[in-house]
């Protein structure tokens, strides 16, 4: 008979996480594409990301699918970024000799894999809080209602997007016939805040790297890419995708407000 051979946990959560890292990578590219779409709304009144947003939240049991394909991942792919990044140790800058220092530039593309994964862990967080709970449109009798601040240009923009405006004191109620021409709006208005557009634009690139160096990382992991050739013929690739990612995320940032 043949010997069993014993899987150590570690090799298994190792595998996972590389898994579920190159699915959500996936995801971010489907993420960002759509978002990217609010930096064209001003010349074709926000209709493809109105579009979009509309086609995303009309899925059948979208909150399941929101769980299951999104939360778990990502919950998944963080407990174990979490361990890894409270026990990883850098080697990069130069110390006085008692310990080795290799500022090579895998050696810093580790230790900002790990930092990035600091960012990421805060800024996951406060998006879904902000984008699904506080700042999501709400459904008051089939039509999507959001509060904004009122600006020069928000009468302009309501018109184009047929948006009827109603003003409250020192704010203005949003109503809409779908979610994406209120979603539009919010998003519009988040953007005009410089500390968000800061902090997202903080995100994004730290998400486009951790993503990219990451999928690099977990080709090899998955035997993918073994030899020095490959893996070296692979880096311009990686940047490639962190470049593109890059651009959807701050095209939304600094193109819709």
């Amino acid at each position: 008979m043949a010997q069993l051979i014993a899987i150590s946990r570690t090799f298994l959560w190792r595998r996972v996480h590389s898994l579920m890292g190159l699915w959500l990578v996936i995801y971010l590219f489907e993420h960002l594409i759509v978002n990217s779409q609010a930096a064209l709304w001003i010349s074709d009144n926000g209709s493809h990301f109105v579009r979009l947003v509309n086609s995303l939240e009309s899925l059948p049991f979208l909150h399941v699918i929101e769980v299951v394909f999104i939360g778990i991942p990502l919950l998944v792919h963080a407990y174990w970024g979490v361990r890894r990044s409270l026990s990883a140790k850098y080697n990069v800058s130069k110390t006085d000799g008692s310990a080795p220092a290799l500022p090579y530039g895998r050696n810093r593309a580790y230790k900002w894999q790990r930092l990035t994964s600091w960012i990421l862990l805060i800024g996951i967080i406060f998006h879904v809080v902000q984008m699904r709970f506080v700042e999501m449109p709400r459904e008051i009798q089939g039509k999507f209602v959001v509060t904004l601040k009122p600006d020069e240009m928000i009468d302009q923009l309501a018109d184009r997007l047929q948006v009827s405006l109603t003003k409250e004191g020192d704010q203005v109620i949003a109503t809409a016939a779908s979610p994406g021409k209120a979603m539009v709006l919010k998003v519009r208005e988040i953007f005009q805040n410089g500390w968000m557009a800061a902090f997202y634009t903080l995100f994004v690139l730290a998400a486009a790297f951790h993503a990219f160096n990451g999928m690099w990382t977990a080709l090899i992991t998955w035997g993918a890419i073994l030899s020095y050739r490959a893996q070296r013929a692979f880096i311009p690739l990686c940047w490639g995708g962190v470049a593109i990612l890059a651009f959807l995320g701050l095209a939304a940032i600094w193109g819709s407000a």
